[in-house]
């Protein structure tokens, strides 16, 4: 059984996918329960800092070379937009509301670069470990961020999903999406 998502969806989940690294980022700050304690508390006080750079072995890696391939594929991110271009077959007339759709992308692409870097910055500048409340905070704004990220990527998708033809839709709403953009 094959469910049709709505009109937007499936670009919006391509804009979803590069908005959401920072998000994934953020979450190693806060350590998981479990393994990789550091404190010996039940929460997992986690390893900062330069212990996290040097040792952290979450998610199969880790964090500089996690930071690396996640920065390879955002400075990528230009080469996608246009090879997404050429697989939509945007037309000449589409052009302007492409180039909008194209430009809040991007700019989504280089705000989350800005903010791995800004939380990198911040990991290795900190030594303690940070308080709930800081954590919370953390994620809050990182959440703000990418809805306001978002937001700015549906505004421009909208009057350019509603230009495509029903061929354009039908490839638009096939897109495979990965965690880290279009696959």
């Amino acid at each position: 059984m094959k469910i049709r998502a709505p009109l937007p969806f499936p670009i919006l989940s391509i804009a979803a996918a590069l908005a959401v690294v920072p998000l994934s980022v953020s979450a190693q700050d806060a350590p998981m329960m479990g393994g990789g304690m550091k404190g010996g508390d039940m929460m997992g006080g986690g390893m900062k800092g330069e212990d996290m750079m040097k040792g952290c072995d979450m998610m199969g890696g880790d964090m500089s070379h996690m930071r690396s391939m996640m920065r390879e594929k955002l400075s990528h991110a230009g080469d996608r937009v246009a090879a997404l271009k050429t697989e939509l077959k945007i037309t000449e007339a589409q052009t302007p509301a492409w180039n909008k759709f194209a430009d809040a992308f991007l700019v989504s692409a280089k705000s989350m670069e800005e903010a791995m870097d800004a939380m990198h910055h911040k990991m290795m500048q900190s030594g303690a470990a940070a308080s709930l409340p800081e954590k919370l905070e953390h994620h809050a704004k990182m959440a703000a961020a990418h809805l306001a990220r978002l937001q700015a990527i549906k505004d421009a998708l909208d009057p350019l999903y509603a230009s495509f033809s029903d061929e354009q839709k039908k490839l638009a709403d096939g897109l495979n999406i990965g965690p880290m953009g279009v696959m």
